[in-house]
């Protein structure tokens, strides 16, 4: 979802640790995703079922059966969880920048390792991980390029990075990937398929901001939410946003 504050590291992860205590029930922040031709093991009447689905369509075409996987920017870990239920890596590592997120993710934990850091500086070992996971955070980092290239870093070589965001429609990453020193194997537009998955979840989100206690932030929340006919959905609508899934690998 995205945010209201610049994208600097204090204000990102201060915006995040509020969502936290406003709205808890989200295990998942994301806008989704839609589909009627992917398959999905994703249940039906899970909540948070097209949240869940991004998670499915942007790690699809990877193995994680025995790999030892990192997502960055895993928020309250609900896509972490699920991918290892789903999926079955040997391990799982979750890193946020936001300590509330951290907190939420480890008291729902089971499986995944969770820990607060900075996409910008992981605090890993060179060839770590077989597989990085980033869903719809990479637009709020300080130096996105600086990110990616911390991805090749804790990549093993033929490790596969997948990755979803969303941009503004003149903003192009595939320069910065490749000079990151990653090879591109897919891109997508999902663009039409967020949205689908945004005006199909809209009551159910609409429904959470309008039971917080707090009745000055619900517009605000409904707006950074995707709600149907607020700011963030009308962005995608407009054209003015899009929204893409990459998959890349270290060769």
């Amino acid at each position: 979802m995205t945010a209201t504050t610049k994208s600097k590291s204090a204000g990102v992860a201060a915006y995040y640790d509020k969502a936290a205590a406003a709205v808890p029930e989200f295990t998942v922040l994301n806008y989704g995703f839609s589909s009627d031709s992917e398959p999905t093991v994703v249940a039906r009447d899970d909540p948070e079922f097209y949240c869940l689905r991004l998670y499915e369509h942007t790690v699809r075409d990877v193995s994680l059966v025995g790999a030892d996987a990192l997502e960055v920017s895993c928020g309250r870990g609900g896509g972490a969880s699920f991918l290892m239920r789903a999926f079955h890596p040997a391990s799982y590592v979750g890193v946020d920048l936001s300590e509330e997120n951290i907190r939420l993710a480890e008291a729902r934990a089971d499986g995944p390792r969770f820990l607060r850091g900075s996409a910008e500086r992981l605090a890993f070992p060179d060839a770590s991980f077989d597989v990085v996971v980033n869903i719809e955070a990479s637009h709020l980092y300080d130096d996105r390029s600086q990110f990616f290239r911390e991805v090749r870093r804790v990549l093993r070589p033929g490790g596969h990075f997948c990755y979803a965001d969303g941009c503004w429609a003149d903003d192009d990453c595939r320069g910065d990937l490749r000079a990151a020193g990653l090879s591109l194997l897919e891109r997508r537009d999902i663009t039409a398929n967020v949205v689908r998955a945004l005006e199909q979840d809209s009551a159910r989100r609409a429904a959470l901001f309008d039971a917080m206690p707090d009745a000055s932030l619900r517009e605000e929340y409904k707006d950074w939410g995707g709600v149907v006919g607020y700011r963030a959905y009308r962005r995608f609508v407009a054209g003015e946003t899009l929204y893409f899934s990459h998959l890349l690998r270290r060769d």
